[in-house]
């Protein structure tokens, strides 16, 4: 027998948020078709975010399996700076530190790049791409 799609979100929620908060009408075509991608979508990414918990010997999906899984399935968000600098200050201590030597590493390999470029060193132009990952 075949294995039954998951359900996630029910029908009658999206034509009802799509009458009352859109103020509009919804074919049952258009709104089934919705569901049926929308489900697939969570179900890959719990999917993948279990493998990613399953790969550090864990049974408890968390942020760190849960967020590369969504950005796999749903796309990157491009935050502002300020969104940013929340995200960082939300980390632990342990993460923060590793932030800030990431940050340091690059201000110094740039430093040295801009030296060497100053200093028309023959082949500067080519390092930018061994400095920038």
């Amino acid at each position: 027998m075949p294995k039954k799609k998951a359900e996630f979100i029910r029908y009658n929620t999206i034509k009802e948020y799509v009458n009352d908060t859109l103020k509009m009408r919804s074919s049952d075509g258009a709104v089934k078709k919705f569901l049926s991608e929308f489900d697939s979508a969570i179900e890959d990414t719990l999917t993948d975010a279990g493998k990613i918990a399953k790969e550090s010997k864990r049974n408890t999906i968390m942020d760190e399996d849960i967020i590369p899984a969504l950005e796999k399935h749903l796309g990157k968000k491009h935050l502002t700076w300020q969104e940013t600098a929340e995200e960082i200050i939300r980390q632990n201590p342990t993460d923060l530190g590793k932030i800030s030597k990431a940050i340091n590493d690059y201000i110094e390999k740039e430093k040295e790049l801009s030296e060497r470029l100053r200093a028309g060193h023959r082949d500067a132009k080519n390092l930018r791409g061994r400095f920038v990952k």
